[in-house]
């Protein structure tokens, strides 16, 4: 359990986004601080992969990632280790993972895991109390996966899979969940069956599908969004567009300004995971002391007015659907959007990823359910009363919403238990 002042921090979260503050006092409860700006892998829909140089390949300084977790750690609840570059390229990824669980955050980070891995690593990779390890593979075969993730090797992948599962045997560990991740285009969906049915033999405990982000112009000749409406995000009944759509209209501030932490490993800070190029960022995080002075810069503060009540008309310019248009425009990672702007416009001018503007709320619930879940559990009167009262400093929970979540998870647990597969099952985001 995390010290009581991080519930207390989720309850001046929400009051500062429900008054859509412009400069606010909160700590954010997720970040995405990433050990690398560079990648072995060349993706197309991915500006680090086409080497657009919109970012400095650079590795992170350990020094200033303890810096910002001893700064904001205690109030961070979920850590993603990876953003634009490959987090198992920095050699001291396994030690900044272990020191950020010492502050008793869930840590997770997505990689190609395409790598010749040497078994040390493999081990203190294990040992770091990773929590989850999404592996990037959008396929069952070389021919089909390389087509995307292009200079990746079917093979390894696979194999690195299958030695951290072992080397978890080997240790008694749990952890990290090993969650495969399928992308899913036109050209790949005839595989999604059988990715079902072998994740579990490659080494993978979880399998995550969803649909694919396409390339954009020139970069994505020979792609196409999948045919089949669940994994196709920019059909009009995507959830995705839906949610973009709602979001739109209730015109709730963007929840990534007031709980997300986006630092780049040169210090840079974006305000949110879609901003590619540098230009487009908020501010320099450079050594502890300077959190607030970056997170209440004028660009932030600029941003968080977008959405009071007499900016609202700003905030919405490029970001309301045209008359008639009913789908929210998805743009890729940022950069379309990045290259349209003027001189005098933030990225939240158009917003590329309106559909995920008010994801706090997911994350808020995850908490409340698992303070809720843990209340019950729990034996000793001290800690009952510890989880009890950080349940009340968190404010009055989104009850339909947490009644929806333990719903699902009661019918998740009965197909399971009935022989059923689960269909698309999400382990994080992210």
């Amino acid at each position: 359990m995390k010290n009581i002042k991080a519930y207390l921090n989720i309850l001046k979260l929400r009051l500062n986004i429900a008054q859509k503050r412009e400069a606010i006092g909160n700590y954010p409860i997720a970040a995405y601080i990433e050990p690398t700006l560079f990648c072995n892998l060349r993706c197309p829909a991915c500006p680090t992969g086409l080497q657009l140089n919109l970012r400095p390949a650079v590795t992170i300084d350990e020094e200033l990632f303890r810096s910002i977790i001893d700064e904001i750690g205690d109030y961070l609840f979920y850590l993603s280790m990876y953003n634009w570059g490959e987090p198992l390229l920095h050699k001291r990824t396994p030690e900044m993972v272990e020191y950020a669980k010492r502050k008793e955050i869930d840590v997770s980070f997505s990689t190609n895991l395409s790598l010749k891995l040497t078994d040390d690593y493999i081990e203190r990779l294990v040992r770091s109390g990773l929590d989850a390890l999404i592996v990037s593979l959008d396929g069952v075969t070389q021919e089909t996966y390389q087509k995307y993730r292009r200079r990746g090797n079917f093979a390894l992948v696979r194999e690195n899979m299958m030695r951290v599962k072992k080397m978890k045997t080997e240790l008694g560990l749990e952890t990290p969940r090993i969650i495969w991740q399928f992308l899913v285009f036109r050209h790949n969906e005839h595989e999604i069956e059988k990715a079902k049915l072998e994740y579990k033999d490659c080494g993978a405990d979880d399998i995550y599908i969803t649909g694919a982000q396409m390339p954009f112009a020139p970069y994505n000749e020979g792609f196409e969004p999948s045919t089949i409406p669940q994994y196709n995000i920019y059909h009009p009944d995507h959830r995705y567009q839906q949610a973009g759509n709602r979001q739109i209209k209730n015109g709730q501030a963007c929840s990534w300004l007031y709980g997300y932490y986006l630092m780049n490993p040169n210090g840079q800070v974006s305000p949110c995971c879609v901003v590619a190029a540098e230009k487009d960022d908020f501010g320099k995080y450079s050594t502890r002391g300077d959190f607030f002075k970056v997170w209440n810069s004028p660009r932030f503060r600029q941003a968080r007015a977008l959405f009071t009540r007499g900016s609202r008309q700003s905030a919405g310019k490029g970001q309301l659907p045209e008359q008639g248009q009913t789908t929210v425009q998805l743009e890729g990672m940022g950069t379309e959007v990045t290259q349209s702007l003027s001189d005098d416009e933030l990225i939240c001018h158009q917003c590329p990823i309106p559909f995920r503007q008010n994801e706090m709320d997911d994350y808020i619930l995850k908490i409340t359910n698992n303070v809720v879940h843990s209340l019950w559990r729990e034996r000793s009167i001290r800690k009952k009363t510890g989880y009890l009262l950080a349940y009340l400093l968190m404010g009055i929970p989104n009850w339909r919403g947490l009644a929806r979540r333990s719903i699902n998870k009661l019918n998740t647990g009965l197909k399971t238990s009935f022989g059923r597969q689960p269909g698309n099952k999400i382990a994080q985001e992210g």
